[in-house]
């Protein structure tokens, strides 16, 4: 009966210890298929599209390569108004018409940037209108050229590029000192929040559906409190085998605080109801800027009036323990084609008088190297 009794136990441990192996791989896996899509973010509009486009009705394109932070060959092209205008370049020239944006020739490059994946392709639209005003743009692929570059880190690595990009255009243009802005979307928009905090050369920010945090907007994504707290341990494990990063490593909120003062930004928020980024991201991106010249932007939502242009919202001003509450206005846009000249227009009211004014005395920290929050 003993020896019986004994086979008993340890075949009952033997399963048992099977059933944690099986179950332990079943989570890796579960955590790696949530991990995968975070750090590969591909946009499916852009499949089987090369990364380049051959023509883009009412743009010249001059396609350029220049060598990224770890040495990878980068993409990039700059695009300026040139032939039939496309029927978005018309639609902004005639928002336009009856108040011109005659200022922004001060400026010499406009960085566009949206996604990782497909960099080039995605900020196209964005850079067309821009183009409408008189802007000459430059896009890139921050994935790198032929996709060289396996994994996003949501800008903590991929900000890096942004003063060899800038070189670049310096050297192509002979310019010593190129007046830059920057406009980015999501991704490109987290990314442009790091770059500005360490470039001097990026005059003028805005930064449209960024999130405050990349461990937040993964917080928001996983239901449950016990979830929550156990996938998101696993979840920056996994992370940090990959790339050698953790989630609250990468943190656009954090960045805004580093941006010099005599910086413009403006911050907006399209996307409604996103977890990934919302309004509360955008708040709290705008809540920590030092800008002299910043602005909150969002597009209107049920609970807004149809005749209302803007909403008031109580913020928390100042340093940890000493904060006082701050009532600051959020613009409202009607969409994102209002949107889009309204930030035309801010480069040119807002950005160029900046730019035009003297140098700033508090210059920026040198840019640091890609991994050193790592």
């Amino acid at each position: 009966m003993r020896k019986k009794g004994h086979s008993f136990l340890a075949w009952s441990l033997v399963t048992l210890a099977a059933a944690l192996v099986c179950g332990g791989v079943w989570l890796w896996r579960c955590v790696d298929n949530r991990v995968q899509p975070l750090l590969k973010p591909v946009n499916p509009a852009y499949a089987g599209y090369d990364s380049m486009p051959a023509a883009v009705q009412g743009l010249a394109l001059r396609p350029f390569t220049f060598t990224g932070w770890d040495n990878a060959p980068i993409q990039a092209v700059e695009v300026w108004k040139e032939g039939e205008e496309s029927s978005r370049q018309l639609t902004v020239m005639g928002e336009l018409a009856n108040h011109p944006a005659d200022a922004l020739g001060h400026i010499d490059y406009a960085l566009v940037c949206v996604d990782w994946d497909h960099g080039i392709l995605s900020a196209l639209p964005l850079a067309e209108s821009l183009t409408a005003a008189g802007l000459h743009c430059v896009l890139w692929n921050p994935r790198g050229r032929d996709d060289c570059r396996e994994y996003c880190t949501h800008g903590l690595r991929e900000a890096a590029d942004v003063p060899a990009l800038i070189d670049a255009l310096e050297e192509h243009s002979g310019k010593e000192h190129a007046v830059v802005v920057a406009v980015g979307q999501g991704f490109g928009a987290n990314l442009l929040l790091r770059a500005a905090a360490h470039e001097p050369r990026i005059r003028g920010l805005v930064s449209i559906d960024a999130f405050a945090s990349l461990s937040q907007s993964v917080g928001r994504l996983i239901d449950g409190k016990l979830s929550k707290i156990v996938l998101r341990q696993l979840m920056d494990m996994r992370i940090n085998s990959i790339t050698g990063m953790e989630s609250f490593d990468v943190a656009p909120v954090q960045s805004a605080s580093e941006i010099n003062r005599n910086v413009p930004v403006l911050v907006v928020n399209l996307v409604q109801g996103s977890p990934v980024s919302n309004i509360d991201d955008a708040t709290a991106i705008y809540r920590r800027l030092r800008s002299d010249v910043r602005e909150l932007w969002a597009t209107r939502n049920e609970e807004d009036d149809a005749d209302d242009d803007e909403r008031k919202v109580e913020l928390l001003e100042g340093p940890s323990g000493r904060e006082q509450v701050s009532i600051e206005t959020i613009r409202l846009l009607n969409d994102d084609e209002a949107g889009i000249v309204g930030v035309i227009h801010w480069l040119n009211d807002a950005v160029v008088p900046a730019v035009v004014a003297p140098p700033p005395m508090d210059l920026p920290r040198p840019v640091p190297a890609a991994d050193s929050q790592l």
